[in-house]
């Protein structure tokens, strides 16, 4: 399913491969008919990912996106790799988030030489802490132990040993060193850039975006910019996806969950020791970052899409962060934020091609997984673009056309 490497093939060499973003974008301006063998709506981490290995792989990839790069639910996430960490429902997905975490980490140098920036990676391991032993057979964050290499169980003495700035009154800890974390935004943006250095076009402030099918397969997209013809379309927007597969007449049922973070600094004088590894715990998560923050979430909110942030929200999320980590108390308030996530009835993603319209294809519905599954979802989708099968690639729960028209799986 992926190949070694990020699979790069130059298309220039005296191009500046660490030109910006409005340096090397298309002319969002420019009224006339475009055409690419690929189309990439969406430019959240998942459209941005798509495009980056298509064009790795030759693929000639027109990207569109209705507002700026990375503003949507990818700006709002807490870019945790959490492979081990996260409760998946089916074997396929943990499978899925494995193969990402160990694509991402083949792609992190070659993203930061190609774009000329650093997505913030960091290594460092997340902890799920356990306050009673009785918690150990209730705590949903624990998942069926696999080996000693992606989970590691710490008692209490250990764990203030290895995390000294952990609540005192834990029972134990799992310590699973493999899990990692990245800035959403940059890597968003890395994967961008890195397409556009690889020969991939993006185009921004790209409107009324409409699908163009005839009888027999995708023709291409009409937009407030004009017509743009292709041979496929990859359907990548999040939690606007649904509408746009309505009007090919294919029911892909999306719920909106809102999410609201918090980001905490530790100054230097605070005396209060700062958390150096992610806190996944059943009802929170604390995650250090790269940039000198601690971002803390997130709310579930179904059925919700505002982008405003709720005071009893914020509390709830400092309270329970404060209660794991007591120094928080003390650290400084940054900021807060709200995104929402495009969730499935079954909580899958709808992943490759539609039976019924050759040349669709869909990349949408990965709700808390966005970034987690990034790089694994760029993979599958050029794969999917190259003519695999769902069954070739074992994602065949994913398949986009699972629901019927009352949303019944089939």
């Amino acid at each position: 399913m992926v190949n070694d490497g990020a699979r790069v093939r130059s298309r220039s060499s005296n191009r500046d491969l660490r030109k910006t973003l409005s340096r090397s974008r298309t002319n969002a301006g420019i009224h006339e008919k475009l055409h690419a063998e690929t189309i990439v709506i969406g430019g959240g981490v998942i459209g941005c990912a798509i495009a980056y290995e298509l064009a790795a792989r030759g693929q000639d990839v027109l990207l569109i996106e209705r507002g700026r790069i990375a503003e949507g639910a990818s700006s709002a996430a807490a870019g945790m790799i959490a492979a081990d960490s996260e409760h998946f429902s089916s074997p396929m997905m943990l499978n899925l988030a494995t193969m990402s975490r160990q694509l991402l980490h083949e792609q992190c140098e070659q993203l930061s030489s190609l774009s000329g920036m650093h997505i913030g990676f960091q290594h460092n391991g997340f902890i799920t802490p356990i306050r009673l032993k009785n918690d150990l057979s209730n705590d949903s964050t624990v998942p069926t132990p696999r080996s000693r290499a992606s989970e590691i169980w710490w008692d209490s003495i250990t764990a203030q040993q290895e995390a000294p700035w952990l609540n005192k009154d834990i029972y134990g800890a799992y310590y699973r060193p493999l899990e990692c974390d990245v800035l959403p935004v940059n890597l968003t943006q890395a994967y961008a850039r890195s397409a556009q250095a690889l020969g991939a076009r993006i185009v921004e402030g790209v409107h009324h975006v409409n699908l163009r099918v005839d009888a027999n397969r995708i023709q291409g997209v009409e937009t407030s910019i004009g017509t743009m013809t292709c041979y496929n379309v990859i359907v990548a927007n999040g939690t606007q996806g649904e509408a746009l597969m309505e009007q090919a007449g294919l029911q892909l049922p999306i719920m909106p969950v809102k999410g609201e973070i918090a980001a905490v600094q530790f100054p230097d004088h605070s005396g209060q020791l700062a958390p150096d590894k992610t806190v996944y715990a059943e009802d929170i998560y604390i995650v250090p970052k790269a940039n000198g923050e601690v971002w803390i979430g997130a709310t579930v909110l179904p059925g919700e899409s505002d982008l405003h942030v709720t005071a009893g929200g914020l509390q709830k999320l400092l309270e329970r962060a404060a209660s794991w980590v007591p120094g928080i108390a003390e650290a400084q308030f940054v900021r807060a934020w709200a995104g929402v996530r495009p969730s499935t009835p079954d909580g899958l993603p709808y992943l490759g091609a539609c039976e019924s319209i050759p040349g669709l294809y869909t990349a949408f519905g990965h709700h808390r997984n966005g970034i987690l599954l990034s790089a694994v979802t760029g993979s599958l989708l050029a794969d999917f673009v190259e003519g695999k099968s769902s069954e070739e690639l074992n994602v065949q729960g994913c398949r986009p056309e699972r629901f019927n028209k009352r949303g019944i799986l089939h």
